[in-house]
């Protein structure tokens, strides 16, 4: 028993009927809100018994006015805010409307008035307001919600669909007044449905149904009512095939009044009810239903050209001027998208109303393309440049719109013969309508006389728009098919043009491009360019030039060869140049005129290459399509290798946009796989060569020659043979194919008597010793013209068929071969002396294959003197080489001699000569083998046994700006490095919000570096003064910009930002270079008896002056503070002598050692720095001051050298991730910008002190010292916990602070008070490991603690392999257990494999210390820390800083147990261990209090990881919704490379204020996670994109490939993406090396467009 198909059926009867009244009233009052019009009050069956005055003024949306422009006219007319304002514009652009005021009739009237007339802007159109009764409001918001509900409800059922669509399409459904509630009176409301529907009878009108009123509706409801009533449709009728169908057929009954309104109406298509065109015309059942029986193509079309006749001139001709306005006629052309969707399949069978309605359908294309003949003729200019530019985009871009469908019509006729012969008919009787009959004239070249066309191209205007031609000659290609020809009596009854007449317009169109490339028509200005520049292009071409070509192909095919040469040089005309006497006759008064003369001639010749050779083309060659994608490909190719992309752009496309490239490519190229960053290439294979041709019409002339240049490379590279060489330097013609039978008629033109005349002349010319009519271009193109008749010769000859071509015969009667022979050494014909030797051997070779008799010549002389010739060329080339192989050797000899020579004779000056400025450790290590140790792997870094610094000269450097060279010195003129100082969260563990200037303890960096400060360089040196005078004049010159100009430039002086005058990269400062530290620092700490010291006396001592230092209270006038109220504690220690007399009488004595320059009086006077170097550090720790706290200027803030130690520790600390990032070594991979970083900024570090004030160094280096030295309650300023601060960057301010603790506060700080890599920065180092094991112990307690008497896993038993570890693991475990103790937690804890551990996570503090003191001490480092490979990296580092590499020997000391024992007991560690004992997950990475704990080791951050597949990103970002819009889809969803956040960019409704300025979501992201250094991924755009600050962005590369290598920028070639490994590192070392601001300074600097993007509004 068969199913019942129909889903109404199986619904009950009453369930049905139930149903259809309930969707009945339903949509009427749907149909009725929506549309009502009488905004004052409701229907009267609607209107509420209790009358309510309230009313809502309610702002529509448009798509003339701005975002802008509605924002600023809301806050003139409401008084709003702009965040209020921004809301509104934002509802009314995603919603459609928008209730902007809810109050009384005369106040809602009133604002309506105001906002309609306070349009910001030149727009002269109104904004749609309205005042609305608040019934009327509740009325529309419920009848969208019913609508909502009732595509919910039709979801759960077939058969409610069908009701559902039997409702919509059911006619009459006026009739059921009694349902409904339709009458004439209620219609009468429905304004401006009346101006449409009202219009028709009113028994018409009964005939309507609800689908027709949702249609005639569409534009007079706002943007959600329209995409609701849209998605309606596509959920319910167009589901349903036999709905779908009627559902067309209406929309084909009511598509004249759809697309009128269409056109007046100001939303986009996307909004309009005609975009659902593409849902039914691309169908092909229904586009043939509609032809067949609605004659929708003649309806469609018939529309189209009603709606241009305003564009016509009285002849019939469209005419588009310069100040029109085009939008209306711009929305009219989506009508021929409809045309290319209704012709998208084509039919197999027709019936006789298919023909008839269709040929109706081309009849009315045939009256548009009549009004396209001709249009926007020009005439040459003479005398003097055109007055303005002509309008011609509109003409082109119609043409464009037009060229989608007319190959769409010609594939329909190629169907059947009846519909091809009546629309030829048609397309001649139009053409001959409209060019009517021409004048002739009589021209005499050969014995007979020829009827010319007389029509001047130079004087006469000419158009280049031929659409009536051009179709004829599409619809000649196809006649033979059907055994039809021009001539065919099924022609014979129709007025038709002659030959000569159907190709005259297309003939004139290539003379006027020929004079144009001639330079006649320079005078025309850039309109005339551009045309002919399109008219070539591959997006014109197929339906312009090519259908030129074939029109004069078809033109040659029908008239006698001699005739149709000479109708061609008629209109070049060359009918004198071809005249003997030509060269006898006076020249010409204007020089100008023998050029233009040449130039036609070599264009004529291009012309006639081009007739004869392109057969590339269905219908005129015997080739199929895939032979023309294949020839296109080579000539391509042959120009250069080329990308996907590339070869696709220059292909031309089909109706369907496919090239049909990947059937095709693989027969003729290789591909070249894509390697990191260099896209795949296709690189033509060796054999598909023989296919060049140099004059391939397709080629523009710069296209031409480096095709020549691949193919002189390409033989250069090859090493063939002497033939081979022979035929790829002369570029012959290559084998053409055969022309199809109703073209064969062309070769004639080959041999016919003035062509070999014309050719004949080229050669005689060629061979005069002078003459002023030739050029060697001539000579190539004849010599390529004979070259294509031998091919056709030699074909006709190896057939053995009788043929009308005697090139042969007639060729040599006529001399053509005897004076190729004569030319063989002459000098005019040199450079093209391999093709014409080639043409004589070609030559030869036929003359043997065939049978007729031909005259003998010194051919085969010819040819063996050619070969000969090349043979001697190559065997002189050779030996010239080798000569200058040999002369080019003696002479290097001699220089080196010579250098030898003057290095000796002045050896003094070359020792003291240094041009490096900072050369790296590797090189001093390779220069200085005197100043190494004898065992390379005892390089001691620290301490009283360090090793002893190379001794090095004093430097030199030159200014890159003056060019001159100065000395490296404290006290002499300072040079400066170019830097750049930038606030970043690279490093960060955590991010968190920005705290206030005041709240931030710039001193003691939190563990988690939530923020740094981070400097770097370009590495180029200048003077002081010379720097100062080129910043100087960059601000005078911004200065002098106008304010308009002012913004979103590269750089902002108001930020102090330049750009390096060598390299352009962005600066903001600039860093002092200064001589080396070891050549500064005092000789303290590094006697015999300093090493008696032991380091539990050196802590007690440090510990005596911590305990002992006293509070010290300065006002703001002390302190420089911005606020007089402002007051700041210092700690002021005790004097040296008042410590030492604390200790022991030894221990004094040696501790004074250690700082010995507080006596040294002397020191402070030897070594002053200049006032030139003091200014410059005052300015770089400045910039680091007020760019790090993000602060204003302030010099005296005790918070200055804190800065600058700052970003110093956080610099070393980014290169060191960098470093491990990239795997490599810590030693000998630095580049050198880094190098000279890493060395100014140390040095500037060390002597910051000298600007400083002596009493805040000394309050600082307490407070450093006090975190883990002080065991006082009451500190004046309560210390942070050593658990939460990063004790790298305390390290480096406490070595760089220490110096200052003893020195007298009454004197300025002496430069030789630096660090020295002594005693003090041994123990400091060994202090601040010591804390830095615990911290580490501590955060393993997390993830490996062991339970009270719990054992571990066994796992890594093996790892204790010694009885050296075991004892350092019980060593680690005994400390672990004791800092549980002293926290007061009694447990057992042991890590097994802790050794191993704790070492993993301290390698990078040590890494780190290492770079550091290498800068400092500028002692080389093992040779193995700079291998690629390292062992031991761990040991080597400890003994390079004089550190005990066991832990045994670390915490050996009782004075280093008790300290840890005493940092256990802070209330932060007690609480972490606590959380951590009990499992509290949380604990990690998270604040506890007091501060952030972070988890070791630390990893180096990763940006956020990426799906190998781009679709998977994709739906992620599809399922992301809009955060301030209800549930809306963000229209740009953004992902944040760096924490994987999604953002809704680009869009007002997610704008936020920053600083006072509207930012976008991206910008204030960018804010809060990279201290306003952005890096997203726009994900359906496929772009990443950089942000610096508020202003400064630019798009980089996506790390998304295809398989071509390629990226996708705006996904517009749609090819499948995949991540790129590569791509996404270097993407990822851009941001490691905080390179981004780099990046966009000089994407700014090379692309000027990126400068109008509103950057803060992503």
């Amino acid at each position: 028993m068969e199913e019942d198909t129909d889903p109404v059926a199986a619904l009950p009867d009453e369930l049905r009927a139930r149903t259809r009244a309930a969707l009945l009233c339903c949509i009427a009052y749907i149909v009725q809100m929506l549309c009502w019009q009488n905004t004052y009050c409701a229907p009267d069956d609607l209107e509420l018994e209790v009358k309510d005055e309230s009313y809502c003024c309610l702002l529509y949306n448009d798509e003339v006015h701005t975002y802008d422009q509605v924002i600023k006219s809301l806050n003139r007319a409401l008084d709003c805010t702009q965040k209020e304002a921004v809301d509104f514009a934002t509802t009314v652009d995603r919603e459609g409307r928008a209730v902007i005021l809810n109050s009384s009739l005369v106040m809602c009237e009133e604002v309506r008035k105001i906002v309609g007339r306070n349009v910001v802007g030149r727009h002269s159109q109104p904004l749609k307001v309205l005042v609305m009764h608040r019934t009327v409001v509740a009325h529309q918001n419920f009848a969208m919600r019913l609508l909502a509900w009732i595509m919910q409800l039709t979801d759960n059922s077939d058969g409610l669909k069908v009701l559902l669509n039997n409702v919509l399409m059911e006619p009459g459904i006026f009739g059921l007044r009694s349902q409904t509630k339709f009458g004439k009176a209620e219609l009468e409301q429905l304004e401006p449905l009346h101006s449409v529907v009202v219009k028709e009878p009113y028994n018409d009108m009964l005939r309507l149904s609800f689908l027709d009123l949702f249609f005639l509706a569409d534009t007079i409801v706002w943007k959600n009512a329209r995409v609701q009533s849209h998605q309606l449709f596509m959920g319910t009728m167009l589901m349903d095939p036999e709905s779908k169908r009627r559902f067309s057929i209406t929309f084909a009954k009511n598509y004249p009044k759809l697309i009128d309104a269409f056109i007046r109406d100001d939303h986009d298509h996307t909004m309009s009810i005609m975009s659902l065109s593409v849902q039914i015309l691309t169908v092909p059942t229904l586009a043939r239903l509609l032809i067949q029986n609605y004659n929708m193509l003649a309806r469609v079309l018939s529309e189209f050209l009603g709606h241009c006749v305003n564009y016509k001139y009285p002849d019939g001709k469209f005419a588009f001027q310069r100040n029109q306005n085009y939008v209306e006629f711009k929305r009219a052309q989506f009508m021929l998208y409809d045309v290319k969707y209704l012709l998208t399949c084509r039919p197999h069978e027709w019936t006789e109303s298919l023909r008839d309605n269709f040929l109706n359908g081309f009849g009315i294309l045939l009256d548009l393309l009549g009004c396209m003949q001709g249009m926007d003729a020009v005439t040459r200019q003479v005398g003097q440049h055109i007055e303005y530019e002509p309008e011609w985009e509109t003409a082109f871009n119609l043409h464009i719109k037009i060229g989608m469908f007319l190959p769409m019509f010609l594939e329909w006729c190629a169907t059947d013969k009846d519909v091809l012969v009546r629309a030829y008919n048609m397309a001649l009787q139009m053409l001959w309508s409209i060019q009517g009959r021409f004048q002739f004239v009589e021209r005499d070249v050969g014995d007979s006389p020829v009827q010319c066309i007389d029509y001047d191209v130079a004087t006469l205007p000419v158009s280049i728009h031929l659409p009536v031609s051009r179709l004829v000659a599409g619809l000649h290609l196809l006649l033979g098919d059907f055994d039809l020809t021009y001539d065919s009596p099924e022609f014979d009854g129709t007025d038709k043009p002659t030959p000569q007449e159907l190709m005259e317009f297309s003939l004139r169109c290539q003379v006027m491009v020929a004079q144009s490339h001639a330079g006649m028509w320079r005078r025309n200005g850039y309109s005339l360019l551009h045309q002919i520049y399109l008219y070539h292009s591959v997006r014109c071409r197929g339906e312009m030039m090519d259908r030129d070509i074939v029109l004069l192909q078809i033109a040659c095919s029908l008239l006698p060869p001699n005739d149709f040469l000479v109708m061609l040089m008629e209109k070049y005309h060359l009918l004198l140049w071809i005249r003997s006497s030509y060269e006898a006759r006076p020249p010409p008064a204007q020089e100008d005129t023998i050029r233009q003369t040449i130039a036609l001639v070599e264009e004529f010749l291009q012309l006639l290459i081009v007739l004869l050779g392109e057969r590339y083309v269905p219908g005129v060659g015997q080739v199929s399509a895939e032979d023309c994608l294949r020839r296109e490909i080579v000539h391509q190719l042959c120009i250069s290798p080329m990308a996907h992309s590339e070869l696709t752009k220059a292909l031309p496309e089909n109706a369907n946009d496919e090239t049909g490239l990947e059937d095709v490519v693989a027969q003729v190229a290789h591909f070249q796989k894509p390697r990191e960053t260099v896209r795949g290439l296709y690189e033509l294979k060796a054999e598909c060569y023989s296919m060049y041709n140099p004059f391939f019409y397709h080629y523009t002339r710069s296209d031409q020659s480096k095709s020549e240049e691949t193919q002189r490379k390409r033989v250069k590279t090859n090493h063939d043979g002497a033939e081979a060489k022979l035929f790829a330097q002369g570029c012959p013609p290559p084998r053409p194919p055969a022309f199809a039978p109703q073209f064969s008629k062309l070769l004639e033109l080959l041999d016919c008597s003035l062509m070999l005349a014309i050719m004949r002349t080229v050669l005689e010319r060629a061979a005069m010793a002078r003459t002023r009519s030739f050029s060697e271009p001539q000579l190539q193109k004849v010599l390529h013209l004979i070259g294509m008749a031998l091919h056709a010769q030699e074909r006709q000859t190896r057939s053995k068929q009788s043929g009308p071509l005697r090139f042969m015969q007639r060729a040599a009667d006529a001399g053509i071969f005897t004076a190729l022979e004569a030319l063989v050494e002459h000098p005019q014909a040199k450079h093209h002396k391999d093709l014409l030797t080639w043409v004589l051997k070609t030559y030869s070779a036929i003359k043997n294959l065939h049978s007729a008799s031909v005259p003998e010549i010194l051919v085969t002389e010819a040819i063996e003197s050619g070969l000969a010739q090349i043979s001697r060329d190559t065997a002189e080339k050779k030996v010239k080489m080798e000569a200058a192989r040999v002369r080019q050797a003696r002479i290097l000899a001699q220089m080196s001699a010579m250098q030898r020579n003057f290095i000796l004779e002045n050896r003094e000056l070359f020792d003291n000569t240094h041009t490096e400025l900072t050369p790296c450790p590797s090189q001093n290590e390779m220069k200085a083998d005197e100043h190494e140790s004898d065992d390379d792997g005892n390089q001691v870094a620290l301490g009283a046994e360090r090793t002893r610094a190379s001794e090095l000269d004093t430097q030199q450097a030159m200014c890159i700006l003056c060019q001159e060279t100065t000395d490296i010195r404290a006290d002499g003129q300072v040079m400066v490095l170019a830097a750049f100082v930038q606030r970043s969260t690279v490093l960060a563990k955590c991010r968190r919000t920005e705290q206030h200037v005041d709240e931030v303890d710039a001193m003691f960096a939190p563990a988690s570096m939530p923020l740094g400060t981070h400097t770097s360089t370009c590495g180029h040196i200048m003077h002081a003064d010379c720097w100062q005078k080129f910043f100087d004049s960059i601000v005078a010159k911004e200065r002098r910009r106008p304010i308009r100009l002012r913004q979103h430039l590269s750089f902002d002086v108001d930020k102090n930002e330049f750009l390096c005058p060598l390299c352009e990269n962005l600066s903001n400062t600039v860093i002092p270079v200064l001589p080396p530290l070891s050549t500064l620092a005092a000789a303290s700490g590094s006697g015999p008896h300093a090493e008696m010291l032991t380091l539990a006396d050196w802590l007690d001592a440090l510990e005596k002056t911590v305990s002992s230092s006293k509070p010290l209270v300065l006002s703001s006038s002390e302190t420089g503070a911005d606020s007089p109220d402002e007051m700041m504690t210092l700690l002021k220690p005790e004097s040296l002598a008042a410590v030492c007399r604390k200790l022991k009488a030894n221990v004094a004595a040696n501790f004074q050692l250690l700082f010995s320059y507080v006596y040294d009086t002397g020191a402070v006077q030897s070594s002053e720095l200049s006032e030139s170097v003091v200014e410059m550090l005052q300015t770089f720790s400045q910039a680091a001051y007020t760019i790090g706290l993000n602060t204003l200027p302030q010099r005296e803030n005790p918070r200055v050298p804190v800065s600058t130690w700052s970003t110093c520790a956080f610099t070393i600390s980014a290169i060191e991730w960098h470093l491990r990032s990239e795997k490599k070594p810590l030693f000998g991979a630095f580049s050198s910008r880094h190098l000279d970083c890493l060395n100014a900024l140390v040095r500037t570090a060390a002597v910051i002190n000298h600007v400083s004030d002596i009493g805040v160094l000394k309050s600082h280096c307490v407070r450093l010292l006090s975190v883990l030295l002080d065991d006082k309650k009451d500190v004046a300023k309560e210390t942070p916990c050593f658990l939460t601060i990063d004790l790298f960057t305390c390290l480096v301010e406490t070595v760089f602070a220490l110096p200052a603790l003893y020195a007298d506060p009454g004197k300025q700080q002496s430069v030789k008070v630096v660090p020295s890599g002594g005693e003090n920065e041994k123990n400091l180092l060994t202090l601040f490991y010591v804390a830095h094991v615990v911290q580490i112990l501590i955060s393993l307690t997390r993830s490996k603690q062991g339970g009270k008497g719990d054992d571990m896993d066994t796992d890594e038993e093996d790892v204790l392999v010694t009885n050296e570890e075991r004892r350092e693991e019980k060593m680690l475990n005994k400390v672990l257990h004791s800092v549980f103790c002293h926290a007061g937690i009694d447990t057992e804890v042991a890590i097994v494999g802790v050794v191993a551990s704790v070492r993993e996570a301290a390698l990078p503090f040590l890494r780190c210390a290492a770079i550091f003191f290498n800068f400092v001490t500028d002692i080389v480092p093992p040779k193995n820390l700079s291998a690629d490979t390292i062992v031991d990296e761990y040991d080597s580092i400890c003994s390079y800083l004089a550190l005990p590499s066991s832990f045994s020997d670390l915490f050996a000391s009782f004075s280093i147990r008790h300290l840890v024992s005493r940092w256990c007991q802070h209330p932060v560690v007690t609480g972490f261990l606590s959380s951590a004992m009990q499992g509290d997950e949380k604990v990690s990475d998270e604040k506890v209090s007091g501060g952030e704990v972070v988890t070791y080791p630390i990893k180096v951050n990763r940006l956020e990881e990426l799906p190998p597949d781009y679709s998977e990103l994709i739906n992620h970002a599809a399922l992301f919704t809009c955060p301030n819009s209800d549930g809306d889809d963000s229209r740009a969803p953004t992902l944040c490379l760096v924490c994987g956040e999604m953002l809704c960019s680009q869009s007002y409704c997610c704008q936020t204020e920053l600083n006072g300025m509207p930012v976008g979501a991206c910008t204030a992201h960018a804010h809060s996670c990279g201290a306003g250094i952005g890096l997203f991924l726009r994900v359906r755009e496929c772009q990443v994109l950089l942000l610096y600050g508020k202003t400064k962005g630019c798009f980089y590369p996506p790390p998304y490939l295809d398989d071509y290598g390629e990226t996708d920028q705006g996904l517009r070639r749609g090819n499948p993406l995949h991540l790129s490994v590569e791509r996404f590192r270097k993407i990822q070392s851009i941001w490691l090396l905080h390179g981004i601001p780099q990046e966009i300074a000089h994407s700014l600097e090379s692309n000027a467009s990126l400068l109008s993007i509103d950057w803060q509004h992503l």
